[in-house]
């Protein structure tokens, strides 16, 4: 790994790390949703019960609460197809947006309807209400 490769990485998580804190969501409901639900440090009593072990799979159940209905996209043709039928209440969870997905979140970020998101590194969470100003949040 090159010597400015590892400076860029450096900086980037450091970016994360300052605006995971709340500084940079100037959003209140936007906040709360970083601080309750995508980040929340405590622990649920239901963990255990249904298996959750991952940090990952905790995060997924908190969005799940929240948004029983919302979708796990984990393909662009999947995104595709949701994205014609999205209301102002859909709310699609983006998986592995680094990896096999990092075009389709590109594209995501570019999209008029998408008008919130967040970069969580490995997950991305799209939300489609209308009545907001497009928003771009890295996590």
């Amino acid at each position: 790994m090159s010597l400015s490769r590892t400076l860029y990485n450096q900086y980037t998580a450091l970016h994360r790390w300052w605006h995971r804190h709340g500084f940079g969501v100037q959003s209140p409901s936007d906040y709360e949703l970083v601080r309750d639900i995508l980040f929340e440090p405590l622990h649920y009593y239901a963990y255990k019960d249904l298996g959750l072990r991952t940090n990952a799979e905790r995060q997924l159940y908190r969005i799940r609460l929240w948004k029983p209905d919302a979708l796990v996209i984990h393909s662009p043709e999947e995104y595709q197809a949701a994205a014609a039928s999205a209301t102002d209440d859909t709310v699609m969870v983006i998986e592995d947006i680094s990896g096999t997905n990092e075009a389709t979140w590109q594209q995501i970020l570019h999209d008029p309807r998408a008008r919130v998101t967040f970069d969580m590194r490995k997950r991305g969470l799209v939300l489609f209400n209308s009545k907001r100003i497009k928003q771009n949040y890295l996590l």
